[in-house]
């Protein structure tokens, strides 16, 4: 990539960081924000529209451009055809943020699971084995699905059967766990096929009659589909493995099912993703029935059975597979049996033409093998042994060559695992710092915010405590006044029986004795006292406090008298210290004291006295 690019990556990283840090500010001023003002509250809010506003159009800026090429859907529609223009796009989506990491590291291993050679289906299986440690894909179903297909894929063009195998396994799994049975029976067909191909024939083939038997009698195109997978895969295994009567049966069977389907597709139709159009139904009949024509064709020559393996030749030169030249190289081998050798040698031309000097592969070690078969069946041997040489010298190199790939990929693996478990201890380091980073800076915040909390609320407070303060003064100097309008006269005994005073004359008496002698001084002042000084019974003196009075109770009385008497003390005499005050007041305690005081008047002595001063 230019450095336009590069300075692109820069910009939006640092667009995200100071995104990521302003709201994170705006989360903990959202404290602050409760405490001011209206006009304050509409200022901030303004300020943060304009940050979101600000953010939006930044990253339409950003990503406008990008949306028309640099895509995922942009990368799909091209890379069967232009892979090294795909792969270019993927980087370029992943530094203008269109797509994740993850998601480009997955179109990277699709791109290559579709080349053509043994190190980019390497590539691609180590890339998707990378995928499959990752957190983000082992969460989500849909992209492990995705990644396990691309694995499939890869390792079965690679012909590696055994790991093939082993991801159709997890693969089948995955179907059935979300519900997709119908995916889950095509991928056991495959496995079917790995299992005869690693050598357990009996297990394989049970398995793809399983899936045959299990897919039989449906009438919709998503299982007719599948079925005819299963059995393709049936014979082709079989034509492999010299099984050629259980081939003829699953290429007839084949036959049969596209027969019906092209008789009546309304009966198949489901609008599932990989049914045909109607305009392309007749190619994806004709291509399956050439399949199946192939493997008749390949399965009666094998027998001896040359007129029928001729007939089904004749057929299957007549669809879209027999007229290709993939197709008719796949049919060299029942034409070279059949003696068909000019129209065998005419195809390895054309395919030789086509290879161009791509000469060190699988095919044309094929035809080299198959010429000099020809060479001696034609009596001519110098020319077979010429291609006998040839042939095994490629058969060599492409022995060293598989060699060399599986050690590459061994390496590649191991690498790989280096590089990750590095890119772990990275990423994990600067998690850990950036953790720290966020942490120290929200302790920051959160102790700033909080001293500016503690230092309101301390204010607060201070304001509060002054105006309960002069309210208590301005009481406490009115009851002085009335004291000094009204001195205190000596009690008088009662005159009357208390049986004939009421109770709130009684209480007033009491209240007036009590209040005259100061009584309430005393700290071991109690019912007691009165039943002793008035003779009066505990219940009339608990009747008259309860049922003529707002104290309720003889001990209320007690401590409001108290009460006013300690404040009174403050402001007279303020050089006495609280617990002087709380002694001469006639609390037994400073811990009553401080409690009723600030029960009665909202702050606790010190903090009027402080006050006072």
């Amino acid at each position: 990539m230019g450095p336009g690019f590069e300075s692109l990556r820069m910009y939006k990283n640092f667009r995200r960081d100071v995104i990521i840090d302003v709201f994170f500010l705006f989360k903990f001023n959202f404290f602050i924000f409760l405490r001011l003002d209206s006009m304050k509250k509409t200022i901030y809010i303004l300020l943060y529209v304009f940050a979101i506003v600000l953010t939006a159009c930044t990253e339409v800026i950003v990503a406008q451009p990008a949306d028309t090429l640099y895509s995922e859907k942009m990368v799909m529609s091209i890379y069967g055809r232009q892979p090294e223009r795909a792969l270019q796009i993927i980087d370029s989506a992943e530094i203008l943020g269109n797509i994740t990491d993850v998601r480009a590291d997955y179109l990277r291993a699709l791109v290559y699971s579709k080349a053509v050679g043994s190190l980019q289906f390497d590539t691609a299986i180590l890339i998707s084995e990378r995928l499959m440690q990752n957190d983000e894909v082992l969460a989500d179903a849909g992209q492990k699905q995705e990644v396990l297909e691309v694995l499939l894929n890869a390792c079965r063009l690679r012909k590696d059967y055994e790991q093939a195998l082993h991801w159709a396994t997890q693969l089948s799994d995955l179907y059935r766990e979300n519900g997709k049975e119908t995916e889950a029976l095509r991928t056991d067909a495959e496995i079917g096929a790995f299992l005869i191909r690693i050598g357990e024939q009996e297990e394989g083939l049970a398995k793809l009659d399983s899936v045959i038997c299990h897919l039989d009698g449906t009438m919709k195109f998503n299982e007719l589909d599948a079925s005819i997978i299963a059995l393709r895969r049936k014979a082709e295994i079989c034509i492999e493995k010299g099984n050629y009567d259980q081939a003829i049966t699953a290429a007839e069977h084949m036959l049969d099912l596209l027969s019906d389907f092209e008789k009546h597709p309304d009966n198949y139709h489901d609008s599932s993703i990989r049914e045909p159009s109607e305009a392309s139904r007749p190619n994806y009949i004709s291509f399956y029935r050439g399949k199946a024509y192939g493997y008749l064709a390949a399965a009666y020559t094998n027998t001896g059975n040359q007129n029928k393996a001729r007939y089904y030749l004749s057929l299957y030169d007549n669809t879209s597979s027999g007229q290709s030249l993939t197709g008719r190289f796949m049919m060299t081998p029942t034409l070279e049996k059949l003696g068909e050798y000019d129209r065998v040698l005419a195809i390895y031309d054309e395919v030789e033409r086509k290879l161009d000097n791509d000469t060190l592969n699988d095919n044309f070690a094929r035809i080299l093998k198959s010429r000099a078969r020809i060479g001696e069946a034609q009596g001519q041997h110098a020319e077979a042994n010429g291609y006998w040489r040839r042939y095994i010298s490629i058969t060599e190199n492409l022995n060293e060559e598989l060699l060399q790939g599986k050690a590459h990929l061994y390496a590649a693996r191991f690498h790989a695992q280096e590089q990750q478990r590095e890119i772990e201890r990275q990423r994990d380091a600067a998690h850990r710092a950036e953790a720290s980073r966020r942490v120290i800076v929200s302790i920051s915040i959160l102790i700033f915010l909080f001293a500016i909390y503690v230092w309101r609320q301390w204010r607060k407070t201070k304001k509060q405590n002054k105006i309960l303060a002069q309210q208590i003064t301005e009481v406490s100097e009115y009851k002085k006044r009335y004291r000094e309008l009204k001195p205190v006269q000596p009690m008088e005994p009662l005159t009357d029986s208390p049986a004939e005073l009421s109770d709130a004359d009684l209480y007033v008496y009491l209240r007036d004795l009590i209040e005259h002698e100061q009584l309430f001084l005393n700290p071991l002042f109690e019912r007691q006292t009165l039943i002793e000084r008035t003779g009066l019974t505990k219940e009339r003196i608990g009747a008259a406090f309860s049922q003529g009075s707002d104290h309720g109770r003889l001990t209320t009385l007690i401590s409001d008298l108290r009460l006013d008497y300690a404040v009174r003390l403050m402001n007279e005499q303020p050089e006495l210290s609280v617990e002087r005050i709380c002694q001469a007041s006639g609390f037994a305690n400073a811990d009553t004291f401080t409690r009723n005081f600030k029960a009665k008047y909202g702050m606790t002595p010190t903090a009027y006295r402080t006050t006072l001063g």
